[in-house]
């Protein structure tokens, strides 16, 4: 059966086999550069603890600890992992601290779920349980809810290792088979490898033995299926397993033959001395049971090999065999030391099962002492068990608890979503009707406007017709005043004019002065009437006047009377007979009115205007150098009033850009038709 000293170093190997999967990220700074080197060199397993130690304390004092980015979290994750391996547990506690701060305060889950993974470690490796137990469960619901199986399945391989050493073997066997599971769908053998080796401790320590050989075989079928070396010693640990089982079968022949095929596999691994030691107590047990051990050298040398290594526990069967041997041998004094000693090693190893065989051992060895020894059995059982089902009880608490927060959750996400999902459908049926009811509402609307616009030709053709008999009308008037002005009245004060200047020959000179003074009147009248008629006789303003000569005599003026130099550019190929009257007028006077703007607030050097047709539309672009103004001020003048309106009037667009102390651009789009 796997040993305490190989469940952690499984642990270790799922820690780091998880760091390693992770995608070297790109980095271009020397500092970045750095911080990776360093963390290679402190992850090298063949240099010295302190050198990887002191490389892994370089690379954080790189770290910039004030910033709060995805870099800076990765890297004290890593720090973390490496400070974890080295068995650094003090400096592990301040850089956890840094990671932990930085991913709760931007609340990043995955970084959160590490966290929980670290710290959970961190305690099992200080036989913490309950803590180490309270992490995982935090770690695993995480990885859980960010889809993260992965993790979420090395989280239960770490609590199964926990069930198991509280010897919930139930809880254990459902935590290890759900790892095994997604472990073998992802082909991780290795970690599919520690399930299967801790499933097969499970049945072992349940007594079925059938499931558990099926788990360990199935777990050496694996070896040669993920990158360990034979010095890794993964195939021998698999077959003492086995021989462990047999051996407690009492079926020490087939035990035997596992243990030798597993020393075999120890003869090229040289990594693993502890299991060596193992191996040698389990090997010479099955020889002292078959009567065949005829020296007590195989487990002396165990004995010395586990004592170089600090592993007690072990060391102590060594003893707990010897005192067998030597009460075999008759040899009451060696099996008594033997026997306490066992009993001291166990009792400072902590371990309460070893010291409970030890016990029982010593029993039989002193009737003497066996009173004694019952007692103290009785005591540290009874204190056992009720340790063991303290601490399944509050794992199981924290489960529970961990299970109905996350429940709560998922309750409330359940109801957030589902009134979302209301909400939604609500807002969609509300949509529809509303485009349904607006598509209606266009129909009626282009109906009504189809119609209007037929109506608007009728009148406008009515207008036209209305317009030329009035204009005719006028026009005939005009004539007619005009003639009457001219033909009856001008020449009657013709006539009298004359008359008095006949009369002034026959007068004094006083009455000549009269005379020509009144001539002088009337000449007046005369002229006035006579500027009348002219005035009248011409058309107000002829529809076919020359729009082109008409804006450049515009400008002319305005580069006669003010210091801007204007300029203006014409498409000739505008034919502005077919362009109405009213959209020249109206476009005379939106020049007009910007260049009048130009002037007065500008204070502009230059100013240009061009007229262009394009697609069936007059465009005509007016432009200065001055200081500009801002377009979006809803506090206008009258004049950009002026020349808005007059646009909308003729359907067309107006933009205005204007940059300040730069210049402005006045931007008008008229349709031809």
């Amino acid at each position: 059966m796997i040993k305490p000293s190989h469940i952690l170093l499984g642990l270790c190997l799922i820690i780091f086999w998880g760091c390693s999967q992770k995608n070297n990220r790109i980095v271009h700074t020397p500092t970045q550069d750095s911080i990776q080197k360093y963390l290679a060199l402190a992850n090298l397993d063949t240099l010295d603890h302190h050198k990887r130690v002191a490389y892994n304390d370089k690379a954080l004092s790189f770290i910039d600890l004030t910033k709060n980015d995805s870099l800076t979290r990765e890297w004290l994750e890593k720090i973390n992992y490496r400070y974890l391996k080295a068995g650094e547990y003090k400096k592990f506690i301040n850089t956890i601290n840094y990671f932990e701060e930085k991913v709760f305060e931007k609340n990043n889950r995955s970084g959160i779920a590490k966290f929980h993974k670290l710290k959970g470690l961190y305690f099992h490796f200080l036989k913490m349980n309950d803590s180490a137990y309270y992490h995982y469960i935090k770690a695993e619901y995480i990885f859980k809810s960010l889809g993260n199986r992965l993790e979420m399945a090395k989280m239960l391989l770490n609590k199964s290792y926990i069930q198991n050493n509280l010897n919930d073997y139930l809880g254990a066997e459902l935590s290890a088979k759900k790892a095994n599971y997604i472990f073998k769908k992802k082909k991780v053998y290795n970690l599919e490898y520690d399930s299967l080796i801790l499933l097969g401790n499970v049945y072992q320590s349940i007594g079925e033995d059938d499931k558990s050989i099926k788990s360990y075989n199935t777990a050496l079928s694996l070896v040669d299926k993920f990158n360990k070396t034979s010095e890794d010693c993964v195939k021998s640990t698999c077959l003492n397993n086995i021989g462990n089982v047999y051996r407690e079968q009492n079926n020490y022949k087939l035990a035997i033959l596992y243990f030798k095929k597993s020393l075999k596999e120890m003869s090229v691994c040289k990594k693993d001395k502890a299991l060596l030691g193992i191996l040698s107590n389990n090997l010479g047990y099955c020889y002292l049971k078959t009567n065949t051990l005829k020296s007590p050298l195989i487990f002396q040398s165990a004995k010395k090999t586990l004592d170089s290594l600090g592993i007690k526990n072990e060391s102590a069967m060594s003893d707990i065999y010897l005192s067998e041997f030597y009460i075999k041998k008759e040899d009451s004094i060696r099996a008594n030391l033997h026997a306490e000693s066992a009993l001291k090693l166990t009792k400072l190893s902590k371990a309460s099962d070893f010291y409970l065989t030890a016990l029982t051992n010593a029993g039989r060895i002193n009737p003497k002492k066996a009173h004694i020894y019952i007692q103290e059995f009785k005591h540290i059982n009874d204190s056992l068990l009720f340790k063991e089902r303290t601490a399944r009880n509050q794992y199981y608490k924290i489960q529970l608890e961990t299970e109905e927060i996350n429940q709560q959750k998922n309750n409330a996400l359940k109801q957030r979503t589902i009134i979302v999902i209301i909400a939604f459908g609500l807002l969609l049926i509300t949509l529809l009707l509303i485009i349904i009811f607006w598509q209606r509402l266009k129909q009626k609307e282009l109906k009504v406007i189809q119609v209007q616009q037929k109506s608007n030709a009728e009148i406008y053709h009515l207008m036209l017709l209305q317009k030329d008999k009035e204009e005719a009308a006028r026009e005939s008037e005009r004539k007619r005043i005009s003639m009457e002005l001219h033909d009856s009245v001008m020449n009657k004060l013709s006539s009298i004019r004359l008359n008095l200047s006949v009369i002034k020959k026959q007068h004094n000179d006083k009455t000549n002065h009269d005379f020509d003074k009144q001539v002088k009147d009337i000449f007046k009248v005369e002229t006035e009437i006579r500027n009348i008629t002219h005035n009248l006789n011409e058309k107000g303003l002829d529809q076919n006047f020359h729009f082109e000569k008409m804006l450049e005599e515009f400008i002319d003026e305005q580069n006669k009377f003010n210091r801007i130099a204007f300029s203006i550019s014409v498409d000739q190929s505008i034919d502005w007979d077919v362009v109405s009257y009213i959209k020249k007028m109206n476009l005379y006077r939106i020049i007009q009115e910007a260049c009048h703007n130009i002037n007065k607030h500008s204070h502009a050097s230059v100013a240009t205007i061009s007229i262009k047709k394009e697609a069936e539309k007059i465009k005509t672009t007016i432009s200065d150098n001055g200081i500009g103004f801002n377009a979006s001020n809803p506090n206008q003048g009258i004049g950009l009033h002026n020349i808005r309106f007059r646009v909308a009037s003729l359907k067309g667009n107006l933009t205005i850009t204007s940059t300040e102390k730069e210049k402005t651009i006045l931007f008008v789009s008229i349709p031809l038709d």
